[in-house]
């Protein structure tokens, strides 16, 4: 009996590997029809599914990280994937019409270029938008972001930021009035502060102009007592 019953949980699992093997290539087979992979920057169509063809991939601007000061004696290291410049730019810009497709694609990008995922951190929280702009919006882009990166690490994606100012975009605005916009522009909405002591936290952005929100939220997450706090976004004005 007991012989008989191995058999068969064999043939049961040999059965059950049949069944996702065709499922899966089925889904790809599908979605390959409906929504056939293309360049996200030229809309070629691709033979895998990635964010970008050769073509536009080899036109990204690599950037060093960059260190901004939290505080007099603290500072805030910034990892980009690239300059603010087509083709990510695009990809940016692409929030404005609703794509989230894009947000996903900006994701993997700071994945595979940046050093985010050499490093040891704890969790990872996204910048959030003014409730006002995600109604209209209907999503954060820089969720979405952080969502394929807590993916690919297995570090979890919290929410211990409230922006309680509905600021303009920093793109319109000079050095000296990104810092006044962005100032106070975060809360903390955290019920266990413990939970964060001593961890390593990584701020998630889809882009960098002086870095000014950066900060300011970098501020309202040190009020946790983290070992360190870095940042990673998708572009970086240079």
């Amino acid at each position: 009996m007991i012989i008989y019953c191995r058999r068969w949980l064999r043939h049961a699992l040999r059965l059950y590997d049949v069944f996702i093997f065709l499922i899966t290539h089925a889904y790809k087979l599908v979605t390959s029809v409906v929504a056939p992979p293309f360049c996200a920057a030229c809309k070629t169509f691709l033979s895998e599914r990635e964010p970008l063809c050769d073509t536009c991939f080899s036109n990204i601007k690599p950037v060093v990280s960059k260190t901004i000061p939290i505080t007099d004696s603290v500072d805030l290291t910034v990892f980009a994937s690239a300059a603010y410049r087509d083709p990510l730019q695009i990809l940016i810009l692409a929030k404005n019409y609703g794509n989230i497709t894009a947000a996903t694609q900006l994701g993997e990008l700071i994945w595979q270029l940046t050093d985010i995922r050499h490093l040891e951190f704890d969790y990872l929280v996204p910048i959030p938008l003014h409730w006002m702009r995600y109604a209209k919006r209907g999503y954060n882009q820089t969720e979405e972001i952080a969502e394929v990166i807590s993916a690919r690490s297995g570090k979890p994606l919290v929410s211990l930021l409230k922006r309680i100012k509905k600021t303009v975009f920093q793109a319109r605005l000079t050095h000296d009035e990104r810092a006044e916009n962005a100032k106070e522009a975060f809360v903390l909405k955290v019920k266990d502060k413990d939970l964060f002591k001593d961890k390593t936290i990584v701020l998630v952005d889809d882009v960098m102009t002086s870095g000014a929100t950066l900060r300011a939220a970098a501020r309202q997450i040190r009020l946790l007592k983290p070992k360190r706090i870095i940042a990673v976004v998708a572009c970086r004005v240079v």
